[in-house]
């Protein structure tokens, strides 16, 4: 599925104004909340993962509008969306490069292999801080509207 118009604006020009530059473009990107992206998110324990410009999402995370439509939690999407733009910045391959490197680097230092470990290693990739910090942006600038 494809984000709703006015979702689409709203993170759109979000990123307009997080980046200084009136002139950007959303991507188009393709959000997937089916069985297969219960396997792939639960296997890897996160809340979403994005391939290029295509996310998969947990489904316990999608919620139903007043009108039964479907809504994804728009920080997540964000934080997703900022993946979809390295990708874009970096290219696939370099990307995926770079983000196993990092992780397997952070890894490597702490010197175990179990879930606290992978999970910290993971968190400090550089790109998924980025998307967390941009993610933690999104929040307060919707917050500025929610509450004028």
């Amino acid at each position: 599925m494809k984000l709703a118009e006015p979702s689409h604006q709203k993170i759109e020009s979000f990123f307009q104004e997080y980046l200084d530059d009136k002139s950007f473009r959303l991507p188009q990107s393709y959000f997937y909340i089916g069985k297969f992206s219960l396997v792939f998110t639960a296997v890897l324990g996160v809340h979403g993962i994005t391939l290029g410009r295509q996310i998969f999402i947990l489904p316990s995370l999608v919620s139903h509008t007043e009108n039964r439509k479907l809504k994804l939690p728009e920080s997540l999407v964000v934080h997703e969306v900022t993946h979809v733009l390295q990708y874009q910045q970096e290219g696939v391959l370099r990307f995926a490069y770079k983000y196993l490197k990092s992780y397997l680097s952070n890894l490597t230092t702490k010197k175990k292999w179990d879930s606290n470990a992978r999970r910290q290693a993971y968190l400090a990739i550089p790109y998924e801080i980025e998307a967390r910090r941009t993610a933690a942006e999104f929040v307060k600038w919707s917050d500025k509207f929610t509450q004028g």
